[in-house]
C-alpha cells in the first residue's frame, strides 16, 4: 500500500473547501488520506473506495442534542471500512487497483467554524450553500468524490454513516 496524507496546505491548494470549510470549527486541522493498491498485474479493472472520516460529530453550529452525543466518534466508520478494506485488498494481493480516499476531520462549533448560510466551494468549482452544519459528511466526500474521479474508476464505492434524519425514517 502507498499512503499519502495531506495536510490543510496540500487541501486549500487543492481548493478542498468542503474539507477545509467544516474542518475550520476545529482546534484540529483537517486531513485527507490517499490509499493507493496496485497489483503488479497489468490491465487491471480500477476502483474508488470513499469513506467518511469524520473523527467526532458535534453537529457544528447546529449542535446535536446531548442525548447520543458520546457516540459521535464513531462518524468516521466510513472511513475506518475503507482502511480495513484496503488493507484486506493488499494481504490478499486481489488483482484490481484501488484508490482509497478518506476525508477526515471533525466537525465543532469553534469560532472559525463554518455557519449556516456560507457558501463553499467544492475542489470542481461547485459552490454549496451550507443551510444545516449537521451536513459535514456530504461537504467532506464531495471534494474526495471529485478527486476519485481523475483515476478514471469503473466503480465507486462510497461508505458513510447513515444520518440521524435516514435513521429515524
Amino acid at each position: 500500500l502507498k499512503i499519502t496524507i495531506w495536510d490543510e496546505k496540500q487541501l486549500k491548494s487543492q481548493g478542498f473547501g468542503g474539507i477545509i470549510g467544516v474542518g475550520q470549527g476545529s482546534a484540529n486541522p483537517p486531513r485527507l488520506l490517499h490509499i493507493s493498491y496496485t497489483p503488479k498485474a497489468k490491465n487491471v479493472k480500477r476502483f474508488a473506495l470513499v469513506g467518511k472520516g469524520i473523527t467526532f460529530d458535534t453537529g457544528g453550529l447546529n449542535l446535536k442534542p446531548g442525548f447520543g452525543m458520546e457516540a459521535m466518534k464513531c462518524d468516521m466508520s466510513g472511513g475506518a471500512s475503507v482502511v480495513g478494506a484496503m488493507m484486506a485488498i493488499a494481504k490478499n494481493q486481489l488483482p484490481v487497483h484501488v484508490i482509497g480516499l478518506v476525508p477526515s476531520t471533525d466537525n465543532r462549533p469553534g469560532m472559525n467554524a463554518v455557519c449556516p448560510q456560507d457558501v463553499i466551494t467544492i475542489s470542481d468549482g461547485t459552490t454549496v450553500e451550507v443551510l444545516n452544519t449537521d451536513a459535514e459528511g456530504r461537504l467532506i466526500l464531495a471534494d474526495a468524490l471529485v478527486w476519485a474521479q481523475q483515476y478514471k474508476p469503473e466503480v465507486c464505492i462510497d461508505l458513510a454513516t447513515l444520518t440521524g434524519a435516514a435513521v429515524r425514517a
